[in-house]
This record gives C-alpha cells, sequence and structure tokens, in this order.
C-alpha cells in the first residue's frame, strides 16, 4: 500500500524553541489571553454550581 498523504519532516535542531520571541509586547498579550481563559474557566465552574444551588427543589 502506498502513503498518499505526506508526511511533515521534523526538525530536531529546533525542538523545544518558543514559537515567538518573548518580548514585552508578547507578555502582555499572553497574559490577556491567560486572564480571559481563566475567566471563562470560572465561570464555566461557578455557573453551573450556582444554577444547581438555586434551582434545586
Amino acid at each position: 500500500m502506498t502513503k498518499v498523504s505526506k508526511e511533515q519532516d521534523s526538525n530536531n535542531l529546533d525542538w523545544g524553541n518558543p514559537p515567538a520571541p518573548i518580548t514585552p509586547e508578547n507578555k502582555r498579550k499572553v497574559f490577556r489571553a491567560q486572564l480571559i481563559l481563566g475567566v471563562f474557566t470560572l465561570l464555566g465552574i461557578l455557573v453551573p454550581g450556582l444554577m444547581f444551588w438555586f434551582l434545586r427543589r
């Protein structure tokens, strides 16, 4: 059986390198993204719990 899809050649030299340089601008973007994810995660945990608490019979 022959391979139809092409596999991406791995480059062992750049393994573990960050995808973007660490700059103050990138740090701010990362912090904002983590803050947004944290807020959504907290809401995803709290809202069902509060609904269960208030709407139970």
